[in-house]
């Protein structure tokens, strides 16, 4: 049984690394940075098993080699998680000088265990393996000690803590930025971030655990703890692989300020509204905008007139980067017009378009030969799904009841065949 548990402890070791490997070779395609940073922390975590693996086998001489740098790689593992988060999350990511401040614990952890470089190979043994025998520990020894305690018990649990509150926030941020940029989420999958904070929130809630109350030493946590850990990590892993990048489309041909045309500001029969009542955050929001109130009335008026007469929003891929290409101007602009003028996001935005498109169409008795799925696409919809989710949102019914309500007013007392 000690082989099969010894085994088991040596799995997530050569997982991880061939994980590392991979995610290494899988930097050229789509999500390149991201999966560079994910192939770090599975090497991170490679080494971290080999050392739980060494300590199985008792290898205090091996181990003596490996345990200067360790605490620096237990305490890297969080901050490189989160610029993981970070790289799947945030358009154009790039690693800065900031970022790299994530990781100055473990760097000061590292400097401040630098005694232990120092210590005859004895006194490491002895330390690595608490064998003292009756001769009580050095001064030095008890500092080790003490800064093996802080870092173990006090720094991760703090990481722990501050490091969930802000992968939190940019989850959110994440998926305000989808529905300011895209008006079908469907290709989008936001479900495997969330399943990867989770699957290694559980990991590092499991591994501060068992490090606390010492379940560790336990007969049925020798084979809990490396069978949890192959699980989460492949898992993760395979999620990570298989990720892809947010890619919000090309730039628009004018990144630049609106030109306001001479004499066209109200020139459209466009009645838009005006913004006396605008929300405080948002007149904070857009405080720094240079946008005047005649390019905004403007900028509002042909993006109006592009829904109305040309219909863009039957287009299920419709971004806002492809509206910015044609109204040449940038992305930037028009979301700041759907948010002032319309009170809502890119996404809510375009759909309430498609769901008045869609109302149209299945008012008209010839469209009765559709099905659902029919008028859904024909809308702009990308699925019956969310046709669904966003037809119930704008009018409180479904599609079918909508379509049933309008046969039972015009053939009162009649049942729809």
């Amino acid at each position: 049984m000690d082989s099969f548990i010894t085994l088991l402890y040596a799995l997530p070791v050569y997982q991880c690394l061939v994980l590392a490997m991979l995610l290494f070779m899988a930097r050229a395609d789509s999500g390149g940075s991201s999966r560079v940073i994910f192939g770090l922390f599975n090497l991170l975590l490679s080494i971290y098993f080999a050392f739980n693996l060494l300590y199985r086998f008792k290898s205090f001489h091996a181990i003596s080699f490996l345990y200067y740098p360790i605490l620096p790689v237990i305490l890297s593992f969080i901050p490189t998680f989160y610029l993981y988060i970070l790289s799947v999350t945030r358009h154009n990511f790039r690693f800065t000088a900031r970022l790299a401040l994530h990781f100055l614990p473990a760097v000061v952890i590292l400097l401040l265990n630098t005694p232990f470089l120092f210590l005859p190979s004895v006194q490491k043994t002895e330390y690595l393996s608490f064998s003292f025998g009756s001769r009580p520990a050095g001064g030095l020894l008890i500092y080790l000690f003490i800064i093996y305690i802080a870092a173990i018990y006090a720094v991760i649990n703090i990481q722990l803590v501050f490091y969930l509150v802000l992968t939190i926030r940019q989850y959110r941020r994440h998926l305000e930025f989808i529905e300011n940029h895209y008006s079908s989420t469907e290709q989008i999958d936001t479900a495997w971030t969330r399943s990867v904070m989770i699957s290694f929130l559980a990991f590092f809630i499991i591994n501060n655990l068992l490090y606390v109350i010492g379940f560790r030493q336990h007969y049925v946590a020798g084979i809990l703890y490396p069978v949890s850990m192959l699980g989460i990590t492949l898992f993760a892993g395979m999620r990570g692989l298989n990720q892809k990048e947010i890619a919000v489309g090309a730039p628009a041909a004018n990144d630049g300020m609106l030109t306001v045309p001479g004499d066209e500001a109200g020139s459209l029969p466009v009645d838009i509204p005006s913004d006396p009542d605008l929300p405080v955050n948002l007149t904070i929001k857009y405080l720094g905008s240079t946008m005047t109130d005649d390019q905004k009335r403007v900028l509002a008026e042909k993006l109006e007139t592009l829904m109305q007469d040309e219909k863009v929003f039957t287009q299920s891929n419709l971004t806002i980067d492809h509206l910015a290409q044609r109204l040449e101007t940038n992305s930037k602009y028009i979301s700041q017009i759907i948010n002032e003028f319309y009170l809502q996001n890119y996404y809510h935005y375009i759909n309430s378009y498609r769901v008045n498109e869609a109302k149209l169409l299945l008012t008209n008795p010839a469209n009765d030969k559709y099905s659902i799925l029919g008028i859904s696409i024909m809308a702009g919809f990308a699925s019956k799904s969310t046709f669904n989710t966003a037809f119930r949102k704008f009018t409180g019914i479904t599609p079918s009841e909508f379509r049933d309500q309008r046969d039972i007013k015009m053939h009162p007392g009649q049942e729809r065949r």
